[in-house]
């Protein structure tokens, strides 16, 4: 479309209704055609309407729009907001010191909010404020074009759309990659690089946006100081009050801004902890979606890798890099644990979980010839360093001992490692260890833990902050112990607010360990005794059948669903073994001695108690806290099916297009001889049995309706049912194993034969022939 010079509000307004391929077209040609006067004026309507300020939070879906629900759009929107894209072009057209935007207090999250009222900030946000001189009170931030979009960018993360959206609730329940995630790690890894040598791109843009200053950042004070714990502070960062410190630091810096050539470096660090890590996680608030805490992760994980070379950076950049991770610490442990505590207890906290895994492991975040340069310092071999760099490439988890200089960040986190273990044990004493992914979740805590040399470091840092009777305090959990105040290493306030310190090594965690391990040992030996009843069973049927019938159900039936759950939980035992191995030695702790006969009386009258459990008793109404994992266990096993197994989703020996093109094939064919099926299906004689050869049987589908918004009751979920008839199903044609039988038959035909339809014929006629039998001897 041709750009007319009108109104350039109502021009932008038009634009924005279009089609998002024609939306980003035009724009991009504005972008092109208007001076700085237009472009400043339409740049904040732009913002708003792509993050949704005002609209609900939608926007123009970056946070709904994926690979698998349109590719084309996905596409679209991520070449336009890429760092090289039109709207960054935009973004470093209006860098200018005389063009800022306003941006009110009311956008941001009010915990950034109650930062900036304090006037605790730090130096960053020194520029970035106005005040008013009558009310003598912050009321906006004033930012160039860069800053006013990356802080609208990290803000649109923060919005429940899971909530309100069923676009984004379908992302948060798959845990689907959107078009937001791959710009966050796009963002992240442009704006943090990892390699020393790496340049912030485009380089080639305005360098004085932001005046120099003589320090990145201010040091934070605490709000209140912790009554009877010090937290440790083992190492001299930019965040030190010395003035010796203060002086290098001003020398350092007038020499050098690190504003001059890293100012977005500066700017993406401080958004993104600031606004991200500072989320409100408490019982009044909404839990954020598991995306959210994924791009959480992200950020961790680059701002680790960001952080590891400072050593090796010689630029202005070094700076900004040795304060990352001091900036994370104080935000981590309150964000962490409010989540942990609140999330439900399914398969969705394995991506809480390994956000914080990710946290406590810097190591791992290292690029590959500084994993090489490690290697040859530490005097490794020549064949073990080629062993680092090759389990780098492939993915491989070699044990290799933790570097001595990440000493310090244990220490200084010490908290986060331990109290946090602390907190998460008593949830994971209530996951049911007889399904994988909870085993899954538990092997990674456990493999994490048991690191070489970090039970010992963990250790030794508890003794050191601690006293030496730290290990053996003989106090509960709930009367944990308090830390000494003569320690020999000063601690300082900075993110622990908490009165009581519970010792990870204590007598008291032991216990529970103790327990837990009993708990799980328990889990594996009814996995291993569910194992051997299902292969029992298996063996059983197979020997049932006669030799051609084995034949035929080998080559023409489906995976059942026995061997799948075989396939599944046959994983489980020797991951249960390998995590109570590791926990008692951990804890030297002693590995349970307990037998099937010593547990079943205990399992029959536990079981006995759970046969006369309702929730509609009015003594225990919904306690389910009197719910065992073996109780669930026994209800487990005595679950039936109530899916139809027509519509279960596409697997992965399936071909999808095929699979849902003959779906749609089989719905014709089940709406035009419906009626006709059923009768067949009902008749007593031999076409009858044909019939239950060929047709899928009757049954009753049951499932739960999820609540609407104008239901009256708020969250009650109404079980539904449909009885379904005798019906047709060609989806077996749609598996590989199918296509792959068609196709050696057609090669076998045109081989003996000269044709391969005389190969499908063949196929045929033996197919019939084994539906006769089966409805013979049926």
């Amino acid at each position: 479309m041709a750009f007319y010079n009108e109104n350039i509000g109502n021009r932008i307004l038009e634009l924005l209704s279009f089609p998002l391929f024609d939306r980003c077209h035009e724009l991009n040609i504005l972008f092109d055609r208007c001076n700085l006067r237009e472009l400043q004026e339409l740049f904040p309507t732009i913002v708003k309407s792509v993050f949704g300020i005002g609209t609900g939070g939608l926007g123009w879906g970056l946070r709904t729009t994926t690979k698998e629900n349109s590719a084309p759009c996905f596409d679209i929107l991520y070449n336009f907001f890429s760092p090289m894209g039109p709207m960054f072009r935009l973004c470093y057209n209006l860098l200018n010191d005389q063009i800022k935007f306003e941006m009110s207090l009311e956008h941001l999250p009010h915990k950034l909010v109650e930062l900036i009222h304090s006037g605790q900030y730090s130096m960053f946000y020194a520029d970035l404020v106005n005040i008013d001189p009558f009310r003598r009170q912050v009321t906006s931030l004033s930012l160039n074009a860069f800053d006013y979009y990356m802080l609208h960018f990290v803000i649109h993360a923060t919005f429940p759309l899971h909530k309100m959206y069923p676009a984004a609730l379908q992302v948060h329940n798959e845990r689907m990659k959107t078009v937001y995630f791959f710009l966050t790690a796009e963002y992240l890894c442009n704006f943090l690089p990892s390699r020393p040598d790496a340049m912030v791109m485009p380089s080639n843009i305005c360098t004085s946006v932001k005046a120099p200053q003589p320090m990145p950042v201010q040091q934070l004070q605490p709000k209140r100081s912790p009554k009877y714990l010090k937290i440790p502070q083992t190492n001299q960062s930019l965040y030190g009050s010395g003035s010796n410190n203060m002086t290098q630091m001003n020398q350092r810096s007038s020499e050098a801004s690190p504003r001059a050539h890293a100012w977005r470096t500066e700017s993406v660090l401080h958004f993104f902890i600031d606004t991200w890590l500072r989320y409100d996680v408490d019982e009044a608030r909404d839990l954020p979606s598991s995306e959210f805490i994924r791009v959480v992760r992200i950020l961790i994980k680059q701002t680790h890798s960001f952080a590891n070379s400072a050593s090796l950076d010689q630029t202005a950049m070094a700076t900004l890099r040795k304060i990352a991770q001091p900036m994370m610490r104080p935000r981590i442990y309150p964000f962490i644990k409010s989540i942990i505590g609140r999330w439900p207890l399914d398969s969705s906290m394995s991506v809480v979980l390994e956000l914080w895994l990710s946290y406590i492991q810097p190591w791992r975040y290292t690029f590959e010839w500084q994993n090489n340069r490690l290697a040859n310092n530490c005097q490794l071999s020549t064949c073990m360093a080629n062993l680092i760099l090759y389990s780098f490439f492939s993915g491989n988890n070699i044990e290799v001992p933790i570097n001595s200089r990440f000493d310090t960040f244990i220490a200084d986190n010490l908290v986060i490692y331990t109290q946090i273990f602390v907190h998460i044990l008593p949830r994971f004493e209530r996951l049911d260890f007889t399904s994988l992914r909870n085993v899954i979740m538990l092997h990674r805590l456990v493999k994490v833990f048991s690191q070489s040399t970090l039970p010992q470091k963990l250790y030794n840092a508890e003794k050191s902050y601690a006293g030496n009777t730290i290990g053996f305090v003989d106090s509960p959990r709930k009367h944990s112990t308090f830390l000494s105040s003569n320690s020999s290493v000063e601690w300082d306030g900075s993110f622990y607010h908490e009165d009581v310190y519970t010792p990870m090594f204590g007598s008291a965690i032991k216990c529970e360990i103790e327990q837990f391990i009993k708990t799980v040992h328990i889990s594996r030996m009814y996995v291993g005794q569910e194992i051997n009843a299902i292969r029992r069973e298996q063996m059983e049927r197979r020997n049932s059948l006669g030799f051609f019938r084995k034949v035929f159900s080998s080559v023409f039936s489906d995976t059942s669903p026995a061997e799948l759950k075989l396939q599944e939980i046959s994983k489980i035992p020797d991951i249960l073994d390998l995590a109570v191995r590791s926990l008692s030695q951990m804890f030297n702790v002693e590995l349970p001695n307990i037998s099937m006969e010593q547990l079943e009386p205990v399992v029959g009258q536990s079981f006995s108690k759970s046969l006369n459990f309702s929730i509609y008793d009015n003594s225990d109404y919904l306690d389910i806290s009197r719910v065992s994992p073996l109780q669930m266990m026994n209800n487990l096993a005595h679950m039936k099916s109530c899916i139809d197994p027509t519509t279960v989703p596409i697997q992965t020996h399936e071909c999808t297009v095929l699979v849902r093109l003959l779906h749609q094939v089989s719905c014709a064919l089940n709406g035009k001889f419906g009626e006709q099926f059923h009768k067949f299906w009902n008749r007593p004689d031999f076409l009858g049995k044909i019939s239950h050869q060929l047709l899928y049987p009757p049954m009753t589908a049951q499932w739960f309706e999820k609540p609407r918004v104008s239901a009256c009751v708020s969250g009650v979920s109404e079980l539904c049912e449909e009885d379904i008839p005798a019906r047709v199903c060609l989806r077996f044609l749609g598996s590989y194993r199918t296509l792959a039988l068609i196709a050696l038959a057609m090669l076998i035909g045109y081989i003996f034969w000269g044709s391969a339809s005389y190969g499908v014929i063949a196929l045929f006629f033996m197919s019939l022939v084994y539906v006769l039998i089966m409805a013979l001897i049926s």
